[in-house]
């Protein structure tokens, strides 16, 4: 009986887990370098070397997290290559 209880909770939880992973990630790409950007810019005494840090390090960061939420998050119509 408990088997049966506990199945149909993880099939009605897995979409919302699944939609509170997506929004994790969405959010993490879209604030997540700039912050660290913010944190860095902050902690460098130089200004010539926080003004580089400012003004290369987001587009770097926002790159990289791109590419790394591009593998977890995938379209409705998207098709993977096999």
């Amino acid at each position: 009986m408990s088997f049966s209880r506990s199945t149909a909770f993880r099939h009605r939880a897995a979409p919302a887990l699944k939609s509170a992973a997506k929004f994790i990630i969405i959010n993490a790409v879209t604030y997540g370098p700039a912050g660290v950007t913010g944190w860095a810019v902050k902690s460098v005494a130089r200004r010539p070397i926080r003004l580089l840090l400012a003004v290369a390090l987001e587009p770097l960061l926002k790159r990289v997290m791109n590419r790394v939420a591009s593998r977890f998050i995938r379209e409705n119509d998207e098709k993977t290559a096999n």
